[in-house]
C-alpha cells in the first residue's frame, strides 16, 4: 500500500463528507479534487457511491432517533389499528419519503450506466457544468421572495423534492442544494426542508449501494490492485467522520439561509473544474 495514495483517498473522503452536508455538490468536489491531487480513478460511479455510503452511515446515526420513531409509527399503523391515530403522521411521512425516492430510483436504474460511461471520459467537465447549474439555481433562489414556515410535507412537496433529487444524480448538481431549495421555494422552514432532504437521501443511497452489491455479485469487481480496497475503506472512514463534524460545525452556516454565498462558490468551483478539463485536454 502506498501511504501517499492512501492519504489522497482519505482527503477525498473528507471532501465528500463536508460537501454532502452543504448545497455545493459532493460529487462535483470529489471529481474536482481527484484532478487536483492527481488520482487516476476510472471506476466512475462506483467510487462515488462507495464514499457516499460513508455519509449515509453518518446520516443514519444523526437521525437515529427520528428514524426509530418513524419505523415504530409505520409498523404501529400497519399492525396495531388502535394506535393509528397517534402513529398516522409518522406512517405518512415514511410513505412520502418513499414517493420522493422513486424519481431518483428510476433515473438511476435507467441512466446510471450512461452517466458512468460519460464520467470516465468527461468527469471534471461534467461535474463543472453541474456545479455551474447548481450555483445558478441557488442564486435565482436567493433573490426570490420565499414563503417560510411550513413544517408539514405534502404529497406534492415529496414529488417535487424527489424530482429535484433525480436531477442531482448528474455529478456536480448538488442533491442537498436542489432538494432543500425546492422545499424552501414551496414555503418550508429551513429545519423542515433540511430534515426531509437528508432523510430522503437514506433510501436512495441504500438503493445505490444495493445496485452496486448486485453488480458485484453478477459481474465481480475490477480494481487496479488489492490495495484499493484499503483505499476505499479509508475514504469511507474519512467521509463518515467529516460528515459528522460538518453537521456539528458547518451545518449552521447552511441554516442561515444565505444561499447566495453557496451559489457564488459553486459558480467559481464549476468554472475552475471546466478550466482544468480544458487545460488537461
Amino acid at each position: 500500500m502506498n501511504v501517499l495514495e492512501a492519504l489522497k483517498y482519505l482527503f477525498l473522503g473528507i471532501v465528500q463528507g463536508i460537501t454532502e452536508v452543504l448545497p455545493i455538490s459532493s460529487s462535483g468536489h470529489v471529481e474536482f479534487f481527484k484532478e487536483v491531487v492527481g488520482l487516476e480513478i476510472d471506476e466512475g460511479l462506483l467510487f462515488l457511491i462507495l464514499v457516499n455510503t460513508g455519509s449515509l452511515i453518518t446520516f443514519v446515526f444523526v437521525y437515529r432517533h427520528k428514524l426509530a420513531q418513524l419505523i415504530k409509527d409505520f409498523f404501529l399503523f400497519v399492525f396495531v389499528p388502535e394506535a393509528r391515530n397517534e402513529s398516522k403522521s409518522g406512517f405518512y411521512y415514511v410513505l412520502k419519503l418513499g414517493v420522493a425516492s422513486i424519481p431518483a430510483g428510476i433515473v438511476g436504474i435507467i441512466f446510471s450506466s450512461h452517466i458512468d460511461r460519460i464520467m470516465i471520459e468527461y468527469n471534471v467537465l461534467l461535474s463543472g457544468v453541474g456545479l455551474v447549474f447548481t450555483g445558478t439555481i441557488l442564486l435565482i433562489l436567493a433573490i426570490t421572495k420565499l414563503r417560510k414556515g411550513n413544517t408539514l410535507v405534502s404529497w406534492m412537496d415529496a414529488i417535487f423534492m424527489g424530482l429535484a433529487q433525480a436531477v442531482a444524480l448528474v455529478p456536480g448538481v448538488s442533491r442537498s442544494g436542489m432538494t432543500t431549495s425546492t422545499a424552501l421555494k414551496r414555503g418550508h422552514s429551513i429545519d423542515s426542508a433540511l430534515d426531509f432532504s437528508f432523510l430522503m437521501y437514506i433510501p436512495v443511497s441504500l438503493g445505490s449501494l444495493l445496485m452496486i452489491i448486485v453488480d458485484i455479485a453478477q459481474e465481480g469487481i475490477s480494481v487496479p490492485s488489492s490495495a484499493y480496497y484499503i483505499y476505499y475503506a479509508i475514504a469511507g472512514a474519512g467521509a463518515i467522520i467529516a460528515t459528522y463534524f460538518a453537521f456539528l460545525v458547518v451545518f449552521n452556516a447552511f441554516k442561515t439561509g444565505k444561499l447566495k454565498y453557496f451559489g457564488y462558490y459553486c459558480l467559481l468551483a464549476g468554472v475552475a473544474s471546466i478550466i482544468i478539463f480544458i487545460m488537461k485536454n
